[in-house]
């Protein structure tokens, strides 16, 4: 599905509580650009890596996020995607008077229009957003218009005598005009300079003409504050305000309103790393008539909705996405620091549970020889038939037709390719030989067209009916599935991934209809570790620092036995593989 400025708003409850029910959501970026020196040979130390991207995530937009979402069906034992692909409108709206720089790289822009990449649609119709730091930028920029100032100010900033007469003239019409009654008919205006008679010179100084509009502003905002002025070519025209007179809290209050607007895709990363989704329960009213509970109003829907985004924080997923966390990091949370030692926590900290899928795929085959893209993966992948997948009817765009490099559709690849791996990866870290095909032939054959409407949204005394998107808002348990078990190890572990001690769940698992559940060894070995391949170390460890040892490479000397080049080293939350 495609989300543009036209549908964000009525599409935002549902993709949050889809975010809440979720197993995982795969994710894929498209940037105005990346470092050229990316596409160069050699490698370089992961510090330095870390660094050219920053530099670059600095510099640059992202213009596309693809995400899909995932849910696990347990009672029918598949799996549910729905990819998004999002376009970002790269520039704030100027009634929030805080400017962003927008640069576009000239080779990347050229590959993405190669690949029918609609650069005009991001400006068109793109979806806003503000980052956290932009979002606490136009508060204080909205404080600082609106404070309430001397009612000497103007005087002040305008010392020659003739200036000052100019605003004295201004102060008596408006209060005439106030007088007269006359503000709720024509508008009064105020034109930059008058002669004696009363009318408008012409050909005077741009600066003059500024200096006397901003006067004007100004008055009416320190000393009438029922009223507004507005810029006209030759003028300002003052009227009434609707709603009569406004005080500096209440023109900081609408101000807040219109910034929480302007928010837009940014509540939908708080719901993905854990964030504040403070958003009215008016935002959530759309989903009221699913519950079909009449005693549930929205406030109760927000809290529970907000508080299970809160305990179900998705594993993410993407495919050699090491440069995509930070190009995300910076676009959307805060600064990125120097040190890549330092990123990696702040990562691990936003992000529990990461899974690469290039990072699994490289456990193949050599790397060096073979292919980890994300296209010659899913051709690896295509034949392998479990576990089932399926595609809801209203996103079932990418089922009709390929759209490589579309962030959307590489994100429903990536989802695909995680299910395939994760469900199928022996002991080992090898894949059943012989898979080869093309997974996008394979989706449309295993995807459906699948609805599943919401039956109850709190627990029933009656018999526990089909599982609708609410379902797992509330701790409803299905008799077979046995006791309860103990929380996983992972201290923020998605509920939909836990152990629960189900035997039928298990047996999926086995079968490989299933991937495994939090805790169990796969996760341990092949969550979050993360593709570098630019660098030195090639793998980067998200999580706790083990014991530090010294870094080796593939240039230090030839006593180091072959063997163990093979071995893998954690220093400082880095995993160094070393072939």
């Amino acid at each position: 599905m495609d989300l543009t400025s036209a549908n964000f708003v009525s599409e935002l409850p549902w993709i949050l509580n889809e975010i809440a029910s979720s197993c995982f959501v795969a994710m894929d970026l498209e940037m105005s650009g990346i470092p050229l020196s990316i596409k160069q040979q050699g490698h370089k130390s992961l510090q330095n890596h870390y660094q050219e991207n920053k530099a670059a995530a600095e510099k640059y937009q992202i213009l596309q996020v693809g995400l899909t979402i995932c849910r696990e069906d347990k009672e029918s034992g598949s799996y549910l995607l729905k990819p998004y692909n999002i376009f970002l409108h790269p520039c704030l709206d100027r009634n929030l008077n805080v400017n962003r720089e927008c640069t576009f790289n000239g080779w990347s822009m050229d590959f993405l229009i190669g690949h029918r990449f609609d650069v005009g649609k991001a400006f068109s119709s793109g979806v806003r957003y503000l980052s956290r730091q932009e979002e606490v930028t136009t508060h204080e920029v909205a404080a600082r218009i609106w404070a309430p100032s001397p009612p000497t100010e103007v005087e002040r900033k305008l010392p020659d005598v003739e200036d000052i007469q100019f605003v004295q003239d201004v102060r008596f019409k408006i209060n005439t005009w106030i007088a007269g009654g006359k503000t709720r008919g024509t508008p009064l205006n105020i034109y930059l300079r008058l002669d004696n008679e009363g009318k408008a010179r012409q050909g005077l100084p741009i600066e003059v003409s500024a200096k006397h509009r901003w006067a004007v502003h100004t008055l009416v905002k320190d000393e009438y504050p029922s009223l507004k002025a507005r810029g006209m070519p030759d003028c300002v025209q003052i009227e009434k305000r609707n709603g009569g007179a406004m005080r500096y809290g209440q023109r900081m209050e609408e101000s807040s309103k219109r910034i929480r607007r302007h928010v837009g895709f940014r509540w939908i990363v708080e719901a993905l790393v854990g964030g504040d989704v403070n958003l009215e329960p008016s935002t959530f009213e759309p989903l009221l008539p699913e519950v079909r509970d009449p005693l549930i109003d929205a406030k109760a829907l927000t809290e529970r909705l907000k508080s299970r985004l809160k305990e179900n924080r998705p594993i993410i997923v993407g495919h050699n996405c090491f440069t995509d966390m930070i190009y995300f990091y910076q676009c959307f949370l805060g600064p990125l620091p120097d040190k890549v030692d330092e990123f990696i926590s702040l990562i691990h900290e936003t992000f529990p549970i990461v899974i690469d899928t290039k990072y699994l795929a490289d456990q193949d085959w050599d790397a060096v020889n073979s292919s980890t893209a994300l296209e010659e993966l899913t051709k690896k992948l295509a034949k392998i038939r479990t576990p089932r997948i399926a595609i809801e009817h209203t996103f079932s765009k990418y089922l009709r037709k390929r759209n490589v490099h579309e962030a959307g559709y590489d994100s429903m690849l990536t989802a695909i390719a995680f299910l395939k791996t994760a469900t199928h990866i022996e002991e080992g870290g090898k894949l059943p030989k012989g898979m080869r095909g093309h997974i996008e032939h394979m989706s449309l054959r295993l995807a459906s067209a699948l609805t599943n409407p919401v039956q109850d949204l709190f627990p029933s005394k009656g018999p526990i009916r089909r599982r609708g998107p609410f379902y797992d808002f509330f701790d409803i348990e299905d008799e077979e599935q046995g006791p309860q078990a103990e929380e996983p190890v992972l201290q923020t572990s998605p509920l939909a991934l836990a152990d629960t001690g189900s035997k039928e769940i298990t047996e999926k698992v086995q079968n490989k209809l299933f991937i495994p559940r939090l805790g169990s060894e796969f996760w341990h070995t092949y969550g979050n570790r993360l593709c570098a391949f630019a660098a030195f170390e090639r793998t980067v460890y998200l999580g706790p620092t083990e014991k530090p040892v010294n870094v080796m490479k593939k240039t230090e000397p030839n006593d180091v036995n072959r063997e163990a080049n093979h071995e893998k080293v954690v220093k400082t939350g880095v995993l160094i593989r070393l072939d």
